[in-house]
């Protein structure tokens, strides 16, 4: 008569720690392929969106839509980038009156931790003028950009603790390169960027200190679109101010030309 043979407790234990063992070595990669995966889709989203600028650019003599316009004391219905293009992209948000705050379809990246966030996509401040409350800036000339596959116009920013956001990136030098707290990595003879920031309490969170931003949530990657259309992952620190943002035009400028602006 054969003997039934039991696990014995050395064997039940060995294993349990061979599956502990192949769990804590799997669970981190299923974990960036769903990371992964995310990205990619925010990829798509600003693909769409970077089609619907060069669209709208085509339509209106090759000229960018403004940042936002209309809103304050002006009596005018508040309108955001989001809502110009909308007709190119027809997805998102939109309102009877026209209005859009990028808060749903090709403006959600599924990695934003704040679902009830709008305007987590940033076009260029600079190239797309800022006219709110009665502001005069002209809008902007494709032409202006001198190295279109260099230059990015739309990035994911970071989160704040309003519940309301800016529909632009900051393009301002000191923010990029000289900016309190901020951490920073040398690459040649220019400061690359690496400010991180996705969490409430940093200095005034309400204000530019991380919604104006880039934010690196995929893998310390952020997605970019360029002027010339292409969009790619780039990773934390490799953003360069003068190459990547840097257009001679709007506010930076004007103060180039009163001699202080710092560049």
């Amino acid at each position: 008569m054969q003997r039934k043979h039991a696990f014995t407790l050395i064997e039940l234990l060995v294993v349990i720690a061979i599956i502990a063992i192949l769990a804590a070595i799997l669970f981190p990669v299923f974990a960036q392929a769903r990371e992964k995966a995310r990205a990619i889709t925010c990829v798509s989203n600003e693909k769409q969106i970077s089609l619907g600028i060069a669209m709208y650019v085509q339509d209106y003599d090759e000229y960018y839509p403004q940042s936002q316009y209309g809103g304050g004391s002006t009596n005018v219905v508040q309108m955001d980038w989001y809502a110009l293009i909308w007709p190119y992209v027809k997805n998102g948000d939109h309102a009877a009156n026209g209005e859009s705050w990028g808060t749903s379809g090709i403006y959600r990246c599924p990695s934003f931790p704040d679902p009830n966030q709008g305007e987590i996509y940033g076009v260029h401040h600079d190239l797309f003028p800022d006219n709110w409350n009665g502001g005069t800036n002209a809008s902007n000339s494709l032409a202006i950009v001198d190295t279109p596959a260099d230059k990015i116009i739309l990035c994911e920013k970071g989160r704040n603790a309003a519940t309301w956001s800016y529909p632009y990136f900051t393009t301002w030098e000191w923010d990029w390169t000289a900016y309190i707290g901020k951490p920073q990595v040398r690459d040649g003879s220019e400061i690359a960027n690496k400010f991180d920031c996705d969490m409430q309490g940093y200095n005034n969170p309400a204000w530019a200190d991380c919604n104006m931003h880039p934010r690196y949530r995929h893998t310390n990657t952020t997605n970019v679109a360029f002027a010339d259309g292409h969009v790619k992952a780039m990773a934390k620190g490799s953003i360069m101010w003068y190459k990547n943002i840097y257009i001679d035009c709007g506010p930076a400028a004007t103060w180039t030309s009163q001699g202080w602006y710092p560049y």
